[in-house]
C-alpha cells in the first residue's frame, strides 16, 4: 500500500469518527404510585426497586439499550435478582425456582406498568411484583468513551507499522 493511500485511509477513519456523536449512560428513575423507586443504571446493566414492600437488586445485558421514558415499553430478562419482597406481612427471598426454564425473571414495562416477573419465598408463596409508574426523571451519567479514540488508536499503530517498514526498507538498502 503507498503511504499516500495509507494516510488518505487513517485521516478518513479519524474524520468519520469524530463526527460521531458520543455515546452516553444515565441512570433513569421512576417513583411507582404505591412510592416504591425503580432504578435502572445503563452503564452498570442493573436496576434497584426499593420501598415499602421490596428491596431488589437486579442484572440484565438488556440494560445498556434502556432509553427510559415515561410509559416505556421494554423487557429486560435478568441474569441476577437479589433481594427480599414483603407477601402477607413476611420478608421472602427470591426464588429462582424455574428461572432457566419456565418462569425466568424479567423486568417488564409496557406503558405505565411494571411486572417484575419472579417466584417469591421458599416455599413459593407470591408471585409477580406488579406496580404503576406515576413520575419519571432522568440523570445524565457520564461520557462514554467515544469511537474516536479507536481511530486515535489505529493511527498511532498505523505510524509504528509505517516507521518500523521505512526503518527496514533503509537497512536493507
Amino acid at each position: 500500500m503507498k503511504k499516500t493511500t495509507f494516510m488518505s485511509a487513517v485521516a478518513a477513519i479519524c474524520l468519520g469518527a469524530a463526527a460521531s456523536t458520543p455515546a452516553s449512560a444515565a441512570i433513569y428513575n421512576y417513583t411507582m404510585t404505591n412510592n416504591d423507586i425503580l432504578s435502572i443504571n445503563s452503564s452498570t446493566n442493573s436496576a434497584t426497586f426499593t420501598g415499602a414492600t421490596i428491596n431488589a437488586a437486579m442484572v440484565s445485558s438488556a440494560f445498556a439499550t434502556f432509553a427510559g421514558g415515561a410509559a416505556p415499553n421494554f423487557t429486560a430478562v435478568l441474569s441476577d435478582l437479589t433481594g427480599t419482597r414483603l407477601v402477607n406481612g413476611t420478608w421472602v427471598t427470591d426464588n429462582p425456582l424455574f428461572a432457566d426454564t419456565t418462569h425466568p425473571q424479567k423486568l417488564i414495562m409496557s406503558g405505565t406498568g411494571v411486572n417484575l416477573w419472579a417466584w417469591w419465598g421458599n416455599p413459593i408463596t407470591g408471585g409477580d411484583y406488579l406496580t404503576t409508574i406515576k413520575s419519571y426523571s432522568v440523570n445524565p451519567g457520564t461520557s462514554v468513551p467515544e469511537p474516536g479514540m479507536a481511530a486515535l488508536l489505529a493511527l498511532g499503530a498505523g505510524g509504528l507499522f509505517m516507521a518500523r517498514r521505512r526503518r527496514k526498507a533503509q537497512a536493507a538498502a
